[in-house]
């Protein structure tokens, strides 16, 4: 549409996709880079994969102690992944496993709730309260709802037949909203719409410029006038869906991400207060390792 792309432009763009694809594929692998590293705590097996395939060994000579140093380093990184237990050597790993036996968790539970358990000291592992803290979950179930409220409305909005644009050479006018047959100046249950009939007299304009000048309109209705005004408004409607749906996985995956930390959350708090019961109890076995225990409760 020769005239509409002089005189508007649209907050849509289909051209805008391609190079938001390439970006996001970067980010979905940067973002698996770095859940294992921070799972891991090292990459070790792309560090040997990458070494392998320029004809690198796999081991040290077959007498080397260094085989198993070695080998010590895949069984950490390992249990870091495995378990989701931020171990430095065996020996923690051990201390860590000990203390989940003594206290009677279920290894998975741990594995998803790393981020609310202090493990500075293998001797002593401890939960990070404030991490699961009252205020801390009543942040994220507003961050809930927020998130919700934005989601709500798009799949309405995604089926509108008009697409939001505003006048190119006037940015502090309001935006607008096109489809083949006519334009409205509210995005929601508008009272008046405008046709090309009504773009014919100033006397049927007049109920329009509570929202814009004559002037103004005059320009608007001659988007009318462009050849294949229909053509250009059914592109431009696809690329704003095309682009609200993109806006909308991007909230659904947050609203996902949050009541996964909602549940995690609530999770930790149930594992902190069993281990609380646990600790204050009279009846509680003697542990076979350092525990939480027998240094009190946070």
């Amino acid at each position: 549409m020769p005239t509409s792309t002089h005189l508007t432009s649209s907050f849509w763009s289909v051209e805008a996709l391609a190079p938001l694809g390439g970006f996001g594929t970067l980010i979905l692998i940067g973002l698996l880079l770095r859940f294992i590293y921070k799972r891991a705590g090292s990459l070790y097996f792309l560090r040997d994969l990458i070494w392998r395939s320029f004809g690198g060994t796999t081991e040290f000579n077959s007498h080397s102690q260094l085989n198993t140093l070695r080998k010590e380093l895949r069984e950490i990184e390992f249990f870091r992944y495995e378990f989701n237990i931020p171990a430095n050597n065996l020996h923690e790993a051990s201390l860590a496993h000990r203390w989940i036996v003594d206290n009677g968790f279920a290894p998975g539970d741990l594995s998803r709730n790393r981020a609310y358990i202090d493990w500075s000291d293998f001797n002593a592992p401890r939960f990070a309260t404030a991490r699961f803290s009252q205020g801390r979950f009543k942040g994220f179930f507003i961050l809930f709802i927020v998130l919700f409220a934005l989601i709500a409305p798009l799949p309405l909005a995604n089926q509108s037949e008009y697409m939001m644009v505003r006048l190119k050479n006037d940015q502090e006018s309001p935006a607008f909203y096109l489809s083949q047959q006519d334009i409205k100046f509210e995005m929601w249950f508008p009272d008046e719409k405008l046709t090309l009939d009504q773009c014919r007299s100033s006397e049927r304009l007049a109920p329009f410029t509570r929202y814009m000048q004559e002037e103004k309109l005059d320009t608007i209705c001659s988007l009318f006038m462009a050849p294949d005004y229909a053509a250009q408004v059914e592109k431009g409607v696809k690329g704003q869906r095309a682009l609200l749906s993109g806006f909308a996985a991007i909230l659904f995956l947050g609203l996902l991400l949050t009541v996964l930390k909602l549940s995690r959350m609530d999770r930790a708090q149930k594992l902190y207060n069993y281990w609380q019961a646990k600790a204050a109890s009279p009846a509680a076995p003697t542990p076979t390792a350092p525990s939480p225990a027998g240094t009190g409760a946070e």
